[in-house]
């Protein structure tokens, strides 16, 4: 069964991978840890899971690109799915997320699709934060869920290609995976790539010799929008790590991001000089769940952070966008995330 949906419950939100298009080389040899690797497990869950929503359409252009898990083999990856549902989730409903742009694939699994009674193909808008846990459920299953909120609570089970076949390896075929695919990328990078590392591996190790002889760069850990800067390249890689964003520090603060680039500028100066707002309603506008970071700031500035939450600030799902767009660079997610932090 085929369903389209581009804008049902869902507002604002930014083409992050038309603006800011990267392309990734070929996928390199293994990187091995210095000590003993870990393996991948997934634990079925022990309540219930009515549905299983398998996530093909990334919003982020840094993030692990399709291709490299499904390749040609888009049929074989179908019927690994259904075998891994007929084994661990036999009563659920499972579909598909796929990018409504990737045509190729698209046609494949409607093809597919159109035998297989067990799954529903929902092609989306690849607009960033389409594919966070809050917008993926609303738009695919009109069910509501706070962000943070663990989808498992409501009988939902979010998966991506990678950890699909991974299940596969590891329940159906009893085979130890202990590796994973991480795409790298950012102008502090010789290139962007994709590299298979053995869990456990230290970040140093996966970015040595490939980082620019720069002064100073900045990392991040899936993503400068929803990911985390780090300092300590001993973090290890485990199975929450999708991608490793690598960006040479700007000075400079370039007043409207949202204009055409192929440099990540706007995320190394996000916390640099800081004008006052200029009511210019950009956060208003491209907030995925419609409120209003602008107001949330003025309460803040006034020393009235608990005014904010009087405003639906819990359902901010922390996407980044708001900071993102704002032309006078306010810190406005950290603004938000301190308000949403109080307790009152």
């Amino acid at each position: 069964m085929f369903k389209k949906k581009d804008k049902k419950g869902f507002h604002g939100g930014f083409n992050l991978m038309d603006t800011y298009p990267l392309r990734f080389c070929n996928i390199l040899e293994t990187i091995s840890t210095d000590s003993e690797p870990e393996t991948f497990e997934f634990h079925i869950p022990g309540q219930k899971i009515e549905h299983v929503i398998v996530n093909l359409c990334p919003t982020e252009p840094w993030a692990l690109p399709n291709w490299v898990i499904l390749g040609h083999k888009i049929h074989a990856f179908l019927n690994k799915l259904h075998e891994v549902k007929t084994r661990c989730f036999p009563e659920a409903r499972c579909y598909l997320a796929i990018n409504k742009n990737e045509s190729e694939q698209l046609v494949e699994i409607m093809k597919y699709a159109g035998s297989a009674e067990w799954m529903e193909v929902v092609a989306l808008n690849p607009k960033y934060p389409q594919d966070d846990p809050v917008l993926l459920t609303k738009v695919i299953l009109d069910t509501d869920i706070g962000f943070g909120q663990d989808t498992l609570t409501k009988g939902i089970l979010i998966l991506d290609a990678q950890t699909v076949s991974s299940m596969y390896e590891t329940s159906i075929l009893g085979n130890k995976i202990d590796s994973r695919f991480i795409a790298i990328s950012g102008t502090g990078l010789r290139e962007n790539e994709v590299v298979k590392v053995q869990l456990g591996t230290s970040v140093k190790k996966v970015l040595e010799d490939r980082v620019k002889e720069v002064d100073k760069y900045r990392i991040f850990i899936n993503g400068p929008l929803r990911g985390r800067e780090i300092s300590d390249l001993s973090c290890k890689i485990d199975w929450t790590i999708n991608n490793i964003v690598v960006l040479k520090e700007q000075d400079s603060k370039i007043m409207f991001p949202m204009i055409r680039t192929d440099k990540l500028v706007y995320t190394t100066n996000i916390l640099g000089e800081l004008r006052q707002c200029i009511y210019c309603n950009f956060c208003d506008g491209i907030c995925p769940v419609n409120l209003e970071p602008a107001l949330y700031y003025h309460s803040y500035i006034r020393g009235q952070k608990h005014k904010a939450r009087l405003y639906d600030l819990e359902r901010c799902i922390e996407c980044g966008l708001c900071s993102f767009i704002c032309p006078s660079k306010l810190e406005l997610l950290r603004i938000n995330r301190e308000c949403k932090a109080l307790n009152i």
